[in-house]
């Protein structure tokens, strides 16, 4: 009987979680509305060819209509974005910002979560370094709007990655191999590929693990460990353009992440993951994609976006605030003074349904209100509520 089980990786989200996650989606969309960002919505079942070849197919929730066409749950929103940008032909430049469900099916044992909220933004048809300097610029600017407590955001480039396989003549096996290696920053993995395979960035390969930190200190070590005019040091070029756009009070959120690598293929250039205290995992992560949508039979459109995932940021938020946030007051009161009672209710304040004050003590108790106020037609009486 699994009438009242849930597949893997999918929760009920009751009351105050259910409410926080919300309310940080619709404060997540009216700030992203305020840096003159246009929202647009997709739909949640795509056909699954909008997301071949671009990521692993064993990670999507597919099935097929009645007509026998295979179809998905959307797996992230970039690509569903750019699908719409093809076939409406909207005129770029655009801002565009989204919200909503994603699917991506992990097994069973890993304990991860299918189906999560995600917001995030993209930035099309901007050709400059001046679109990763906005995304950067938004993304610091809504975790600093939602309190996120200690974030700092990694920078990194997906170029690094893909010239190290250049250069050592990887496979297509290999290379992934070797992304595992740079995602789990495996230093004696990173050390037998480098020796096993000597080449011109060798020392690099082997320091790349430890390769993250302060910007200038680690770009400076890393040069070091180059050859003279190799292509990596383009990208370490391109970074250090970036990151000298910011101000200085930016600046000091600002980390880069040699090792970097994206969860998606589409990935081109510049990379960057948004990390805060006592969380393991980056709860925000984007970069530039400039060939996607070509997938679509579009000409090359440099764009750049980000993603935050809403349920990991509540969670963080509701560990280092206050969980009381603000009054919370229910008012018992008799039949004959409801008039009375209604006028008193706003926001904090609201009515207790119960019939006797024992039952409208416990249950401000059980739901954490900070007063009980007894209304009668021969009194009003505030009462806090003690939880020791």
């Amino acid at each position: 009987m699994r009438k009242k089980q849930l597949p893997a990786g999918t929760h009920d989200k009751l009351f105050r979680r259910a409410a926080g996650v919300y309310q940080l989606e619709v404060q997540v969309n009216d700030l992203l509305y305020k840096r003159g960002f246009q929202r647009i919505e997709t739909p949640t079942i795509e056909f699954a060819e909008v997301f071949e070849d671009e990521r692993k197919q064993d990670d999507l929730y597919r099935f097929f209509d009645n007509q026998g066409r295979m179809l998905t749950l959307r797996p992230d929103m970039t690509l569903p974005v750019g699908r719409v940008v093809a076939s409406t032909k909207v005129e770029l430049p655009l801002k565009l910002s989204y919200s909503g469900k994603v699917f991506r099916y992990h097994d069973e044992m890993k304990g991860l979560q299918n189906e999560f909220t995600q917001a995030g933004v993209e930035i099309i048809g901007f050709p400059s370094i001046k679109a990763e300097f906005e995304a950067i610029l938004t993304a610091e600017f809504v975790l600093r709007s939602l309190k996120v407590p200690n974030f700092s955001i990694e920078i990194g480039h997906a170029g690094i990655f893909e010239k190290i396989v250049q250069e050592l003549a990887f496979s297509d096996k290999q290379a992934e191999e070797l992304k595992i290696h740079f995602l789990n920053k495996s230093i004696s993995e990173c050390y037998q590929v480098a020796t096993s395979q000597p080449s011109a960035v060798s020392d690099f390969l082997i320091a790349l693990p430890k390769l993250f930190g302060e910007v200038d200190a680690t770009v400076a070590k890393a040069k070091a460990l180059l050859p003279t005019n190799h292509p990596i040091l383009a990208d370490l070029a391109e970074i250090e353009a970036l990151v000298a756009l910011f101000p200085d009070a930016i600046k000091q959120k600002l980390r880069v992440d040699l090792g970097m690598v994206g969860v998606m293929d589409y990935y081109t250039g510049i990379m960057f993951s948004s990390f805060s205290e006592g969380i393991p995992e980056n709860f925000l992560s984007g970069g530039r994609y400039d060939y996607l949508f070509q997938r679509f039979d579009m000409e090359q459109t440099n764009s750049v976006g980000w993603a935050m995932n809403l349920e990991a940021v509540f969670d963080l938020l509701y560990r280092h605030h206050d969980k009381a946030n603000g009054q919370k007051i229910l008012i018992h009161f008799d039949a004959q003074v409801a008039e009375e009672a209604a006028k008193l209710v706003q926001a904090g304040v609201e009515l207790s349904l119960f019939d006797t004050p024992a039952e409208t003590r416990a249950f401000a108790r059980r739901w954490g209100y900070q007063e009980v106020w007894f209304l009668t037609e021969q009194d009003f009486v505030k009462e806090g509520i003690s939880y020791d």
